[in-house]
């Protein structure tokens, strides 16, 4: 089973290292086989950019210059193609010098008369996926500036870990949450689950039988459609 550490976060708290995490994991029975970093090479100087401005590029339609805010107090101007920049959007911002995962070098160029200093990037060009219509639309609570491994959480620690048969408790980000949990004496925090019950009563639609009153005296039941 392969758990995500930045995930597993997401339900409790992890104040040691993973490797000691995985030694304490595989010291309670849950043998912990390998750790693998996910390290997003090539995306150190990629940041949270905010479009501030926007105009057509005077020599090409389907262009426009992009004045873009990283968080330095100088905005950069940025030709950008994609037809979803717009103003007030926060997009990966690729700086000079970077170096994307796909082996694209950010250089500052000139494009019909004008320069470009960095690149608006869609998720192919951060390897994230194979989309590529538009650039990437970034909630608009991130911090602009900040590195995009840090905004989308792509560093991660992946633990394999080798359950046994009588650890069926444990085939969910849940179960091991619970046992990291009581290894760490962090609380747990179980996910809400929201829902609305329909109108309709189940009794309508099934009914549960019990042959036996004496070896089952109750037995309930719940119907979920959709």
């Amino acid at each position: 089973m392969l758990v995500s550490l930045e995930w597993l976060k997401e339900y409790v708290d992890v104040d040691i290292s993973p490797s000691e995490l995985a030694e304490k994991l595989t010291m309670v029975g849950l043998e912990v086989k390998s750790l693998t970093s996910k390290s997003t090479k090539g995306l150190d100087k990629v940041l949270v950019g905010k479009i501030v401005s926007q105009k057509k590029h005077p020599n090409a339609d389907k262009l426009t210059i992009c004045e873009v805010d990283i968080g330095t107090g100088e905005n950069l101007s940025v030709i950008c193609g994609a037809p979803n920049a717009k103003v007030g959007m926060l997009s990966p911002i690729a700086l000079i010098g970077a170096e994307l995962p796909n082996g694209m070098k950010i250089e500052p160029v000139t494009i019909r008369g004008v320069s470009s200093y960095g690149m608006l990037c869609s998720e192919r060009e951060l390897n994230i996926s194979d989309d590529h219509s538009g650039i990437m639309d970034l909630p608009t609570d991130l911090k602009i500036g900040m590195s995009i491994s840090q905004a989308l959480g792509l560093d991660d620690i992946v633990m394999e870990i080798e359950l046994t048969p009588n650890r069926s408790d444990c085939l969910s980000i849940i179960g091991i949450a619970r046992e990291v949990s009581a290894i760490t004496g962090n609380p747990l925090r179980k996910p809400i689950i929201k829902f609305q019950e329909g109108a309709t009563k189940a009794s309508d639609l099934t009914s549960v039988t019990i042959n036996d009153p004496d070896l089952c005296p109750r037995y309930s039941a719940r119907l979920v459609l959709g």
